[in-house]
């Protein structure tokens, strides 16, 4: 795994820089669709670990009341401070993959979030547990009605991308994009650089009337100015 990503400077970065830099890339397929945060102003950084649930079969299902078998409590319980639980639930929508206790467990181990291409339950009790979610909906049934836990640290696919264990998830109020290792130094460089630029921007249309013709995107004048304004901030820091 590459061990030069800046997280400070990824954290910068929102899901639509991030998605943005990716297509420059040519990686056009990195934003996980439909997928919303759980609770406004949540954004958080981190690498993925991954599981997966099918469709109900009992003749293969393993057995609830042995956990000890059951992929969903075996990546929880592996999971480390920094990581991010991705779960592919085939976007179905008629049960709830995991609820507060689960949530519990994963914020005492010191997971940042979870992403569900699914349904979660018990919202309001996993809002005061404090673990930031996104998901595709929310059902009060448990995962057993129609889904079981079958692999975890595999790749899935989540919100009609794929997500390889260790990949970077960010995720904020717009969503969840996924970031190859190989890519996540340059996004973190260029990303959070692109979003200081883009707050100089702002600033100049909202407090000096500038017109999106001359500054979005930047011109060579306003480049100037950026330019400026960044050694500026550098020394008054």
């Amino acid at each position: 795994m590459p061990d030069d990503v800046d997280l400070k400077k990824l954290a910068m970065v929102s899901s639509p820089t991030a998605t943005h830099l990716l297509l420059k890339l040519g990686i056009r397929n990195t934003f996980l669709e439909g997928i919303k945060p759980l609770t406004s102003g949540a954004a958080v950084v981190g690498r993925a670990r991954t599981l997966r649930f099918l469709p109900m079969r009992e003749d293969i299902a393993p057995d609830p009341e042995h956990p000890s078998s059951n992929a969903q409590r075996l990546a929880i319980e592996s999971i480390a401070p920094g990581e991010i639980l991705v779960v592919d639930a085939g976007g179905y929508l008629g049960a709830g993959t995991l609820g507060d206790i689960l949530c519990e467990r994963m914020k005492y181990r010191g997971a940042l979030a979870v992403v569900v291409d699914g349904a979660v339950r018990d919202s309001a009790q996993i809002r005061e547990v404090g673990l930031p979610v996104w998901s595709k909906g929310v059902h009060g049934a448990a995962s057993s009605r129609s889904l079981w836990p079958d692999e975890y640290d595999i790749p899935i696919r989540c919100g009609g991308c794929t997500v390889m264990p260790g990949d970077y998830i960010i995720a904020d109020e717009d969503g969840v994009v996924v970031v190859p290792p190989v890519h996540a130094a340059h996004i973190a460089e260029d990303g959070s650089e692109s979003e200081r630029r883009e707050e100089f921007i702002r600033m100049k249309i909202r407090d000096e009337g500038y017109s999106t013709t001359r500054a979005y995107p930047p011109n060579d004048e306003v480049l100037a100015e950026y330019e400026s304004w960044k050694k500026g901030e550098a020394t008054r820091g």
